[in-house]
């Protein structure tokens, strides 16, 4: 058989037709079966061409027709906050898929890649393919470790763009999913076509009917509820910089749709996403609620404290320290102690449930008393992800006795 740049591919139009993998497979049968003196290819190579040549085409979240090999084995995460998702799906032994990945979660949630470093120290061996959120996105580096699928997220598709051209150029399919654009619409959908291409389809609809039964348990309610229910004005503030600076909001993405499904008012929306609100406007706003999202910056000394490696005295005083910022002893959220702390990360995982039923609990208590969302989240860890649940992740600023 000819030498090919590509194994088995005869006419180098860098594709593997019918033919010409059933011509490798007839070359390596006659050889291994009659001993003919035939030239074949090697059995490794000839399994490779085989699982390239053997596709499944899905639609993905951004509407693309993706065709990627029945076998996927070698994943590059274009971002790696995805790790949860994935290890989700793949279990214990997701590492050995992962031949490289982005450089957010280092950056953005160090707390989460120390935790997952206990247990897979082998991660810190994976080659980082650099960041779409900080323009170091390196397509040559993804290349050149011929992975079978790059899997990115849809809020950074326009930013992607060219690098995608040149992944799909270089014979590398591109799969948009998303937690995090429309989290309520797209989650279940992005888990069950990322089991599709990972050939995870059972454990992938698993978490699909789990994810729902959660979502139910605040569904079920709210459709139940009394229209004349008063609307509450809720703020909520990435806190990463602490009181001394004010963080970003959110009006389309993460927690805005909650809010909105959940027939509250943002007062954000419309007014800054992604972006610091105006202090002179949220005084004059007068939210009832105030949900401070915090995540693990153990250099910041002020900022919202929340993850594995959080315990509760500290984060909430650090929740508390919010309220000493200036005009806010006046808003009837800070007055009435309705001041809350949760974890930015639960807003674009898989387990974003909990982040609703978080919601739910503290705009209709009454109605909600029952839910406990912190012991769902616990039970999507112990049934679905490789690393345990541990610290603070959603916290009220006192005791439920102190209320």
């Amino acid at each position: 058989m000819a030498s090919a740049a590509i194994p088995g591919d005869l006419d180098n139009d860098n594709m593997i037709s019918r033919a010409e993998l059933s011509d490798a497979i007839i070359s390596y049968m006659k050889f291994t079966y009659t001993g003919e003196s035939v030239k074949c290819l090697e059995k490794d190579m000839l399994r490779e061409t085989a699982r390239k040549h053997f596709t499944i085409t899905v639609t993905d979240l951004a509407g693309r027709k993706v065709t990627v090999p029945t076998r996927v084995e070698k994943v590059v995460l274009g971002q790696s906050l995805y790790i949860q998702e994935f290890a989700a799906l793949e279990g214990e032994n997701f590492t050995e898929k992962i031949v490289g990945w982005g450089s957010e979660l280092e950056t953005y949630d160090i707390d989460t890649y120390n935790e997952y470093l206990k247990k897979y120290p082998e991660i810190k061996n994976i080659p980082t393919v650099g960041s779409l959120n900080k323009n170091t996105f390196d397509t040559e580096t993804i290349i050149s470790l011929n992975p079978d699928l790059v899997i990115m997220p849809l809020m950074m598709k326009e930013t992607a763009q060219k690098s995608t051209e040149n992944l799909e150029n270089a014979g590398i399919p591109v799969l948009f999913v998303d937690f995090w654009k429309d989290p309520l619409e797209n989650t279940q959908k992005s888990i069950l076509v990322m089991g599709q291409v990972l050939g995870r389809e059972k454990r992938a609809e698993d978490i699909s009917r789990f994810y729902g039964e959660q979502m139910d348990k605040v569904y079920s309610v709210l459709n139940s509820k009394e229209e004349n229910d008063t609307k509450q004005k809720i703020y909520v503030e990435y806190g990463s910089f602490g009181p001394s600076q004010y963080g970003m909001t959110f009006s389309t993405s993460n927690w805005g749709p909650m809010i909105t499904k959940l027939n509250g008012i943002n007062i954000a929306e419309g007014v800054a996403s992604m972006a610091p609100i105006d202090p002179e406007y949220l005084l004059a706003e007068n939210p009832d609620m105030i949900i401070i999202a915090g995540q693990y910056w153990p250099e910041s000394k002020d900022s919202m404290l929340l993850g594995y490696s959080t315990n509760l005295t500290e984060s909430r005083k650090r929740l508390q320290g919010f309220c000493t910022r200036s005009g806010w002893n006046t808003l009837n959220a800070v007055k009435n102690n309705n001041i809350h702390g949760i974890h930015q990360g639960i807003s674009y995982h898989i387990y974003n449930f909990a982040g609703i039923q978080a919601l739910a609990k503290w705009m209709y208590p009454e109605k909600f008393a029952d839910l406990d969302p912190e012991a769902n989240l616990r039970e999507f860890h112990e049934r679905y992800l490789p690393i345990d649940y541990n610290g603070v992740w959603i916290l009220d600023i006192v005791e439920a006795q102190e209320k």
